[in-house]
Protein backbone atom coordinates (compact mmCIF):
# COMPACT_ATOMS: atom_id res chain seq x y z
CA UNK A 1 0.00 0.00 0.00
CA UNK A 2 2.80 2.42 0.92
CA UNK A 3 6.47 2.11 0.05
CA UNK A 4 9.31 4.42 1.10
CA UNK A 5 12.71 3.90 -0.56
CA UNK A 6 15.99 5.57 0.40
CA UNK A 7 14.18 8.69 1.61
CA UNK A 8 16.26 11.68 2.73
CA UNK A 9 15.25 15.26 3.43
CA UNK A 10 13.21 17.36 5.80
CA UNK A 11 13.27 21.06 6.53
CA UNK A 12 15.15 23.46 4.16
CA UNK A 13 18.67 22.17 3.49
CA UNK A 14 18.91 20.01 6.60
CA UNK A 15 18.54 16.26 6.14
CA UNK A 16 16.36 15.39 9.12
CA UNK A 17 15.63 12.01 7.53
CA UNK A 18 18.49 9.89 6.25
CA UNK A 19 18.06 6.99 3.85
CA UNK A 20 14.71 5.75 5.21
CA UNK A 21 13.34 2.56 3.65
CA UNK A 22 10.24 0.58 4.65
CA UNK A 23 6.92 -0.70 3.29
CA UNK A 24 3.43 -0.94 4.79
CA UNK A 25 0.92 -3.55 3.64
CA UNK A 26 -2.77 -2.95 3.05
CA UNK A 27 -4.77 -3.51 6.25
CA UNK A 28 -1.70 -3.19 8.46
CA UNK A 29 -1.39 -1.08 11.61
CA UNK A 30 2.15 0.28 11.50
CA UNK A 31 3.71 2.28 14.35
CA UNK A 32 6.57 4.77 14.25
CA UNK A 33 8.63 5.17 17.44
CA UNK A 34 11.65 7.16 18.51
CA UNK A 35 12.83 9.71 21.07
CA UNK A 36 12.11 13.43 20.68
CA UNK A 37 13.87 14.86 17.64
CA UNK A 38 14.29 11.49 15.94
CA UNK A 39 12.26 12.51 12.87
CA UNK A 40 8.89 10.80 13.53
CA UNK A 41 6.63 13.77 12.76
CA UNK A 42 8.91 14.90 9.91
CA UNK A 43 8.55 11.49 8.26
CA UNK A 44 4.77 11.65 8.58
CA UNK A 45 4.70 15.15 7.03
CA UNK A 46 6.85 14.01 4.11
CA UNK A 47 4.57 11.02 3.48
CA UNK A 48 1.54 13.34 3.48
CA UNK A 49 3.27 15.86 1.14
CA UNK A 50 3.29 18.62 3.72
CA UNK A 51 7.08 18.59 3.38
CA UNK A 52 9.19 17.86 0.33
CA UNK A 53 12.16 15.52 0.29
CA UNK A 54 15.52 15.58 -1.46
CA UNK A 55 16.25 12.00 -2.37
CA UNK A 56 14.40 8.72 -2.57
CA UNK A 57 10.90 7.73 -3.56
CA UNK A 58 7.45 7.30 -2.00
CA UNK A 59 4.80 5.24 -3.76
CA UNK A 60 1.17 4.93 -2.73
CA UNK A 61 -0.80 1.99 -4.08
CA UNK A 62 1.99 1.38 -6.61
CA UNK A 63 2.05 4.96 -7.94
CA UNK A 64 4.59 7.74 -7.13
CA UNK A 65 3.17 10.15 -4.57
CA UNK A 66 3.97 13.21 -6.75
CA UNK A 67 1.69 11.98 -9.52
CA UNK A 68 -1.47 12.36 -7.43
CA UNK A 69 -3.49 15.55 -7.57
CA UNK A 70 -4.36 16.95 -4.16
CA UNK A 71 -7.98 15.90 -4.55
CA UNK A 72 -7.17 12.36 -5.68
CA UNK A 73 -4.61 11.97 -2.92
CA UNK A 74 -7.24 13.03 -0.37
CA UNK A 75 -9.49 10.20 -1.58
CA UNK A 76 -6.77 7.70 -0.73
CA UNK A 77 -4.99 9.26 2.24
CA UNK A 78 -6.21 11.12 5.32
CA UNK A 79 -3.95 12.81 7.86
CA UNK A 80 -4.57 13.53 11.54
CA UNK A 81 -1.82 15.89 12.77
CA UNK A 82 -1.18 16.81 16.39
CA UNK A 83 -4.07 18.87 17.71
CA UNK A 84 -3.17 22.46 18.61
CA UNK A 85 -4.96 25.00 20.79
CA UNK A 86 -5.65 27.34 17.83
CA UNK A 87 -9.13 26.56 16.46
CA UNK A 88 -11.49 28.13 13.94
CA UNK A 89 -15.01 28.66 15.35
CA UNK A 90 -16.52 25.75 13.38
CA UNK A 91 -18.97 23.31 14.88
CA UNK A 92 -18.02 19.65 15.09
CA UNK A 93 -20.34 18.77 12.18
CA UNK A 94 -18.93 21.56 10.00
CA UNK A 95 -15.42 20.32 10.78
CA UNK A 96 -16.27 16.73 9.89
CA UNK A 97 -18.04 17.84 6.69
CA UNK A 98 -14.74 19.28 5.42
CA UNK A 99 -13.55 15.70 5.12
CA UNK A 100 -16.04 15.14 2.26
CA UNK A 101 -14.58 17.86 0.03
CA UNK A 102 -12.50 15.45 -2.08
CA UNK A 103 -15.59 13.35 -2.88
CA UNK A 104 -17.83 16.24 -4.01
CA UNK A 105 -18.37 16.95 -7.69
CA UNK A 106 -19.46 19.83 -9.81
CA UNK A 107 -18.84 23.53 -9.68
CA UNK A 108 -20.97 24.09 -6.59
CA UNK A 109 -19.94 20.91 -4.72
CA UNK A 110 -23.50 19.68 -4.13
CA UNK A 111 -24.00 17.96 -0.78
CA UNK A 112 -25.38 14.46 -1.37
CA UNK A 113 -27.29 12.01 0.83
CA UNK A 114 -24.18 9.81 0.85
CA UNK A 115 -22.07 12.70 2.17
CA UNK A 116 -24.53 13.21 5.01
CA UNK A 117 -24.66 9.48 5.77
CA UNK A 118 -20.86 9.22 5.94
CA UNK A 119 -20.59 12.27 8.22
CA UNK A 120 -23.23 10.90 10.59
CA UNK A 121 -21.57 7.45 10.60
CA UNK A 122 -18.08 8.69 11.47
CA UNK A 123 -19.42 11.03 14.16
CA UNK A 124 -21.17 8.03 15.70
CA UNK A 125 -18.04 5.87 15.41
CA UNK A 126 -15.94 8.47 17.21
CA UNK A 127 -18.70 9.21 19.73
CA UNK A 128 -18.96 12.84 18.62
CA UNK A 129 -22.57 12.85 17.37
CA UNK A 130 -23.87 14.46 20.56
CA UNK A 131 -21.35 17.30 20.05
CA UNK A 132 -22.15 17.95 16.37
CA UNK A 133 -23.58 21.44 17.01
CA UNK A 134 -20.89 22.42 19.54
CA UNK A 135 -18.04 24.76 18.53
CA UNK A 136 -14.54 23.30 18.46
CA UNK A 137 -13.45 26.10 20.79
CA UNK A 138 -15.76 24.75 23.50
CA UNK A 139 -14.37 21.20 23.41
CA UNK A 140 -11.67 19.63 25.51
CA UNK A 141 -8.42 18.53 23.89
CA UNK A 142 -9.58 14.92 23.76
CA UNK A 143 -12.94 15.84 22.22
CA UNK A 144 -11.20 17.93 19.56
CA UNK A 145 -8.91 14.99 18.81
CA UNK A 146 -11.95 12.80 18.18
CA UNK A 147 -13.59 15.49 16.02
CA UNK A 148 -10.55 15.69 13.75
CA UNK A 149 -10.34 11.90 13.61
CA UNK A 150 -13.96 11.91 12.42
CA UNK A 151 -13.01 14.47 9.76
CA UNK A 152 -10.17 12.22 8.55
CA UNK A 153 -12.44 9.17 8.46
CA UNK A 154 -15.06 11.15 6.51
CA UNK A 155 -12.58 11.14 3.61
CA UNK A 156 -13.10 7.35 3.44
CA UNK A 157 -9.37 6.88 2.98
CA UNK A 158 -7.48 3.68 2.21
CA UNK A 159 -4.59 4.85 4.38
CA UNK A 160 -4.69 6.93 7.54
CA UNK A 161 -1.65 8.82 8.85
CA UNK A 162 -1.84 9.75 12.55
CA UNK A 163 0.58 11.83 14.61
CA UNK A 164 0.25 10.81 18.28
CA UNK A 165 -3.49 10.07 18.04
CA UNK A 166 -3.82 9.27 21.76
CA UNK A 167 -2.44 12.65 22.82
CA UNK A 168 -5.02 14.49 25.02
CA UNK A 169 -7.13 11.32 25.40
CA UNK A 170 -7.83 9.67 28.74
CA UNK A 171 -7.30 5.92 29.18
CA UNK A 172 -10.83 4.96 28.19
CA UNK A 173 -10.76 6.98 24.97
CA UNK A 174 -7.21 5.83 24.15
CA UNK A 175 -8.34 2.23 24.32
CA UNK A 176 -11.57 2.96 22.45
CA UNK A 177 -9.76 4.77 19.62
CA UNK A 178 -7.05 2.13 19.18
CA UNK A 179 -9.54 -0.74 19.42
CA UNK A 180 -11.57 0.85 16.62
CA UNK A 181 -8.51 1.53 14.45
CA UNK A 182 -7.34 -2.05 14.77
CA UNK A 183 -10.85 -3.34 14.07
CA UNK A 184 -11.08 -1.18 10.93
CA UNK A 185 -7.76 -2.52 9.66
CA UNK A 186 -9.12 -6.06 10.00
CA UNK A 187 -12.67 -5.51 8.76
CA UNK A 188 -12.29 -2.71 6.20
CA UNK A 189 -8.69 -3.16 5.05
CA UNK A 190 -7.80 0.32 6.31
CA UNK A 191 -4.05 0.91 6.46
CA UNK A 192 -2.92 2.89 9.51
CA UNK A 193 0.49 4.52 9.97
CA UNK A 194 0.78 6.23 13.33
CA UNK A 195 3.41 7.95 15.45
CA UNK A 196 3.53 6.89 19.10
CA UNK A 197 5.30 8.22 22.18
CA UNK A 198 3.85 5.46 24.34
CA UNK A 199 5.88 2.32 23.62
CA UNK A 200 3.40 0.02 25.34
CA UNK A 201 0.38 1.23 23.38
CA UNK A 202 2.37 0.82 20.17
CA UNK A 203 3.38 -2.70 21.16
CA UNK A 204 -0.18 -3.68 22.09
CA UNK A 205 -1.91 -2.48 18.93
CA UNK A 206 0.56 -2.39 16.03
CA UNK A 207 1.38 -5.29 13.71
CA UNK A 208 4.88 -3.91 13.13
CA UNK A 209 6.99 -1.06 14.44
CA UNK A 210 9.63 1.24 12.98
CA UNK A 211 12.16 2.65 15.46
CA UNK A 212 13.91 5.90 14.46
CA UNK A 213 16.87 7.64 16.05
CA UNK A 214 18.46 10.86 14.76
CA UNK A 215 16.62 10.50 11.47
CA UNK A 216 17.78 6.97 10.74
CA UNK A 217 16.08 3.57 10.90
CA UNK A 218 17.32 1.58 13.88
CA UNK A 219 14.97 -1.39 13.63
CA UNK A 220 11.83 -2.57 11.80
CA UNK A 221 9.90 -5.61 12.92
CA UNK A 222 7.27 -7.08 15.22
CA UNK A 223 6.70 -5.46 18.64
CA UNK A 224 8.67 -8.32 20.23
CA UNK A 225 11.65 -7.59 17.95
CA UNK A 226 11.65 -3.80 18.27
CA UNK A 227 10.72 -3.46 21.95
CA UNK A 228 13.93 -5.13 23.00
CA UNK A 229 15.00 -4.09 26.49
CA UNK A 230 18.67 -3.53 25.62
CA UNK A 231 17.87 -1.71 22.37
CA UNK A 232 15.24 0.60 23.89
CA UNK A 233 17.50 1.42 26.85
CA UNK A 234 20.25 2.43 24.42
CA UNK A 235 18.05 4.54 22.13
CA UNK A 236 16.02 6.27 24.85
CA UNK A 237 18.94 6.46 27.30
CA UNK A 238 16.91 5.57 30.33
CA UNK A 239 16.51 2.71 32.78
CA UNK A 240 13.64 0.36 31.96
CA UNK A 241 12.77 -3.32 31.93
CA UNK A 242 10.63 -5.49 29.69
CA UNK A 243 7.93 -7.30 31.66
CA UNK A 244 5.58 -9.24 29.34
CA UNK A 245 1.96 -8.13 29.40
CA UNK A 246 -0.02 -10.22 31.92
CA UNK A 247 -2.96 -10.94 29.57
CA UNK A 248 -1.66 -10.92 25.98
CA UNK A 249 1.66 -12.08 24.45
CA UNK A 250 3.06 -8.59 24.00
CA UNK A 251 6.09 -6.80 25.48
CA UNK A 252 5.53 -4.24 28.21
CA UNK A 253 8.26 -1.69 28.93
CA UNK A 254 8.42 -0.50 32.56
CA UNK A 255 10.34 2.61 33.58
CA UNK A 256 12.67 2.14 36.54
CA UNK A 257 12.78 5.28 38.74
CA UNK A 258 15.90 6.30 40.60
CA UNK A 259 15.96 4.28 43.80
CA UNK A 260 15.95 5.85 47.22
CA UNK A 261 19.58 5.34 48.15
CA UNK A 262 18.99 6.70 51.64
CA UNK A 263 16.72 3.78 52.52
CA UNK A 264 18.85 1.48 54.69
CA UNK A 265 16.02 -0.85 55.73
CA UNK A 266 17.24 -4.36 56.54
CA UNK A 267 14.60 -7.06 57.02
CA UNK A 268 15.19 -9.08 60.17
CA UNK A 269 13.33 -10.60 63.12
CA UNK A 270 12.27 -7.26 64.59
CA UNK A 271 9.45 -7.09 62.01
CA UNK A 272 8.26 -10.58 62.98
CA UNK A 273 5.62 -11.10 65.67
CA UNK A 274 3.32 -13.88 66.80
CA UNK A 275 0.55 -14.68 69.22
CA UNK A 276 -1.65 -17.71 69.90
CA UNK A 277 -3.58 -17.24 66.68
CA UNK A 278 -1.17 -15.93 64.09
CA UNK A 279 2.34 -15.27 62.86
CA UNK A 280 2.87 -11.88 61.25
CA UNK A 281 5.72 -10.31 59.31
CA UNK A 282 4.95 -6.61 58.83
CA UNK A 283 7.47 -5.14 56.39
CA UNK A 284 8.25 -1.41 56.66
CA UNK A 285 8.48 -1.22 52.84
CA UNK A 286 6.73 -2.98 49.93
CA UNK A 287 8.56 -6.15 48.88
CA UNK A 288 8.72 -7.69 45.42
CA UNK A 289 7.06 -11.01 46.13
CA UNK A 290 6.31 -14.33 44.55
CA UNK A 291 4.02 -16.59 46.55
CA UNK A 292 2.45 -20.00 46.33
CA UNK A 293 -0.19 -19.79 49.02
CA UNK A 294 -3.90 -20.21 49.67
CA UNK A 295 -4.22 -16.43 49.78
CA UNK A 296 -2.12 -13.86 47.88
CA UNK A 297 -0.52 -16.20 45.32
CA UNK A 298 1.40 -14.90 42.31
CA UNK A 299 3.74 -11.99 41.65
CA UNK A 300 3.27 -8.59 43.23
CA UNK A 301 4.35 -6.06 45.82
CA UNK A 302 3.38 -7.09 49.34
CA UNK A 303 3.86 -5.68 52.84
CA UNK A 304 2.05 -8.01 55.27
CA UNK A 305 2.56 -11.76 55.54
CA UNK A 306 0.19 -13.67 57.82
CA UNK A 307 -0.24 -17.25 59.00
CA UNK A 308 -3.37 -17.78 61.10
CA UNK A 309 -5.06 -20.67 62.87
CA UNK A 310 -8.46 -20.13 61.27
CA UNK A 311 -9.42 -17.29 63.61
CA UNK A 312 -7.61 -14.42 61.86
CA UNK A 313 -7.65 -11.15 63.74
CA UNK A 314 -5.85 -9.15 61.03
CA UNK A 315 -7.52 -7.72 57.94
CA UNK A 316 -6.28 -9.14 54.63
CA UNK A 317 -5.81 -6.59 51.83
CA UNK A 318 -4.26 -6.61 48.38
CA UNK A 319 -0.80 -6.00 49.91
CA UNK A 320 -1.14 -9.08 52.10
CA UNK A 321 -0.17 -12.72 51.66
CA UNK A 322 -2.33 -14.83 53.99
CA UNK A 323 -1.96 -18.51 54.84
CA UNK A 324 -4.08 -20.59 57.18
CA UNK A 325 -3.43 -23.52 59.53
CA UNK A 326 -6.37 -25.55 60.82
CA UNK A 327 -4.71 -26.22 64.16
CA UNK A 328 -4.54 -24.46 67.51
CA UNK A 329 -0.78 -24.88 67.88
CA UNK A 330 1.72 -23.08 65.66
CA UNK A 331 5.42 -23.89 65.71
CA UNK A 332 7.66 -21.18 64.25
CA UNK A 333 11.37 -20.82 63.86
CA UNK A 334 13.38 -18.08 62.20
CA UNK A 335 17.03 -17.48 61.38
CA UNK A 336 19.03 -14.83 59.54
CA UNK A 337 21.79 -15.96 57.18
CA UNK A 338 24.37 -13.37 56.15
CA UNK A 339 26.12 -13.92 52.83
CA UNK A 340 28.54 -11.86 50.75
CA UNK A 341 26.69 -8.58 50.29
CA UNK A 342 23.18 -9.82 51.10
CA UNK A 343 21.21 -11.60 53.80
CA UNK A 344 18.10 -13.77 54.07
CA UNK A 345 15.58 -14.00 56.89
CA UNK A 346 14.04 -17.50 56.99
CA UNK A 347 10.72 -18.01 58.77
CA UNK A 348 9.29 -21.55 58.95
CA UNK A 349 5.90 -22.38 60.48
CA UNK A 350 4.26 -25.80 60.89
CA UNK A 351 1.50 -27.53 62.80
CA UNK A 352 1.98 -30.56 65.07
CA UNK A 353 1.26 -33.17 62.39
CA UNK A 354 3.25 -31.38 59.60
CA UNK A 355 0.05 -31.13 57.61
CA UNK A 356 1.16 -27.56 57.01
CA UNK A 357 4.73 -26.42 56.47
CA UNK A 358 4.88 -22.77 55.47
CA UNK A 359 8.13 -21.23 54.26
CA UNK A 360 8.96 -17.53 54.13
CA UNK A 361 12.17 -16.09 52.70
CA UNK A 362 12.88 -12.36 53.02
CA UNK A 363 15.91 -11.34 50.93
CA UNK A 364 17.84 -8.14 51.54
CA UNK A 365 18.95 -7.63 47.95
CA UNK A 366 17.88 -6.77 44.39
CA UNK A 367 16.42 -9.88 42.77
CA UNK A 368 15.48 -10.11 39.09
CA UNK A 369 12.09 -11.55 38.16
CA UNK A 370 13.74 -14.69 36.80
CA UNK A 371 15.77 -15.05 39.99
CA UNK A 372 12.61 -14.65 42.06
CA UNK A 373 11.04 -17.63 40.26
CA UNK A 374 14.28 -19.60 40.63
CA UNK A 375 14.36 -18.74 44.34
CA UNK A 376 10.84 -20.15 44.73
CA UNK A 377 12.01 -23.36 43.07
CA UNK A 378 15.11 -23.46 45.33
CA UNK A 379 12.91 -22.99 48.40
CA UNK A 380 10.63 -25.81 47.26
CA UNK A 381 13.61 -28.10 46.72
CA UNK A 382 15.11 -27.18 50.09
CA UNK A 383 11.81 -27.79 51.85
CA UNK A 384 11.41 -31.20 50.21
CA UNK A 385 14.93 -32.16 51.32
CA UNK A 386 14.22 -31.04 54.89
CA UNK A 387 10.98 -33.09 55.01
CA UNK A 388 12.38 -36.13 53.19
CA UNK A 389 12.36 -38.47 56.20
CA UNK A 390 9.34 -36.96 57.94
CA UNK A 391 5.97 -38.72 58.21
CA UNK A 392 3.20 -36.41 56.97
CA UNK A 393 -0.57 -36.74 56.44
CA UNK A 394 -1.79 -37.72 52.97
CA UNK A 395 -3.30 -34.30 52.46
CA UNK A 396 -0.97 -31.36 53.01
CA UNK A 397 -1.23 -27.64 52.24
CA UNK A 398 2.15 -25.90 52.17
CA UNK A 399 2.80 -22.29 51.27
CA UNK A 400 6.00 -20.66 50.05
CA UNK A 401 6.81 -16.94 49.94
CA UNK A 402 9.95 -15.33 48.53
CA UNK A 403 10.12 -11.56 48.98
CA UNK A 404 12.93 -9.09 48.25
CA UNK A 405 13.64 -5.48 49.22
CA UNK A 406 15.02 -4.70 45.71
CA UNK A 407 17.82 -2.70 47.34
CA UNK A 408 21.46 -3.54 47.83
CA UNK A 409 23.35 -6.38 46.15
CA UNK A 410 22.13 -7.36 42.67
CA UNK A 411 21.19 -11.06 42.60
CA UNK A 412 20.55 -12.08 38.98
CA UNK A 413 20.06 -15.81 39.60
CA UNK A 414 18.99 -18.36 42.20
CA UNK A 415 19.98 -21.46 40.27
CA UNK A 416 21.67 -24.29 42.23
CA UNK A 417 25.15 -23.08 41.28
CA UNK A 418 24.48 -19.43 42.21
CA UNK A 419 25.33 -17.80 45.52
CA UNK A 420 21.68 -17.03 46.23
CA UNK A 421 20.50 -20.54 45.33
CA UNK A 422 23.08 -22.16 47.58
CA UNK A 423 22.28 -19.77 50.44
CA UNK A 424 18.57 -20.64 50.22
CA UNK A 425 19.20 -24.38 50.38
CA UNK A 426 21.67 -24.11 53.30
CA UNK A 427 19.49 -21.72 55.23
CA UNK A 428 16.34 -23.80 54.83
CA UNK A 429 18.02 -26.97 56.07
CA UNK A 430 19.49 -25.17 59.07
CA UNK A 431 16.25 -23.40 60.00
CA UNK A 432 14.11 -26.55 59.53
CA UNK A 433 16.38 -28.57 61.83
CA UNK A 434 15.90 -25.94 64.54
CA UNK A 435 12.14 -25.99 63.95
CA UNK A 436 11.91 -29.78 64.27
CA UNK A 437 14.00 -29.63 67.43
CA UNK A 438 11.68 -27.06 68.99
CA UNK A 439 8.63 -29.11 67.99
CA UNK A 440 10.07 -32.14 69.82
CA UNK A 441 10.48 -30.13 72.98
CA UNK A 442 7.06 -28.48 72.53
CA UNK A 443 8.58 -25.02 72.21
CA UNK A 444 8.54 -22.39 69.45
CA UNK A 445 10.62 -19.26 69.12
Amino acid sequence: MLQVKNLSGGYSDANILKNITFAVSRGEMFGILGPNGSGKSTLLKVMSRLLSYKDGEITLDGRPLQQYSSKNLAKLMAVLPQVTSEMFPFTVKETVELGRYAHQRGLFHTWSPKDEAVVQEVMALTKMKEFQDVSLQELSGGERQRAFLAQALAQEPDILLLDEPTNHLDLSHQKGLLDRLRRWTRQRGLTVVTVFHDLNLAGLYCDRLLLLNEGEVVCIGSPEEVLNETLIQRIYRTALENHPHPEVPKPNMVLIPESGKDDKTILDEKYLSRNDESVLFDSPTPLKTIASASGGSGLGWKEKFIISTGRPSIDKGEKTVAMQIDDDQLYTNYSVNHEGGFSILFVLTADRRLGFFHTWLFINGHVSENALIEALAAALEGKQTALKNKVRPKETDDGIVVAATQKGAILPSARPSSELGQAIRRGLLDCSEKLFSSMKSGLSN
